[in-house]
């Protein structure tokens, strides 16, 4: 698999999925942003050995996000 479109594609849907999955399941946002920097270091750890990148902070702020604009949005 080419790495380009594993890490810019593949990997940031699964993760910021996972995560809103997770804030959508429990209704806390904190632990689907958590859930989100885990599952991406764990898959960094997996896929690429010890390399941590500035994913691990653009990824959960994502969630974040998403997750604050669909709470907001619910409460309409």
């Amino acid at each position: 698999m080419d790495p380009f479109l594993l890490q810019l594609v593949i990997i940031p849907f699964i993760v910021i999925s996972l995560g809103l999955l997770v804030v959508w399941i429990t209704k806390k946002i904190m632990l689907g942003v958590i859930a989100t920097l885990l599952a991406n270091i764990l898959l960094e750890l997996i896929l690429y050995g010890a390399n941590l990148s500035s994913w691990n902070i653009t990824f959960p702020i994502v969630t974040l996000i998403i997750s604050l604009l669909l709470i907001m949005k619910r409460r309409e």
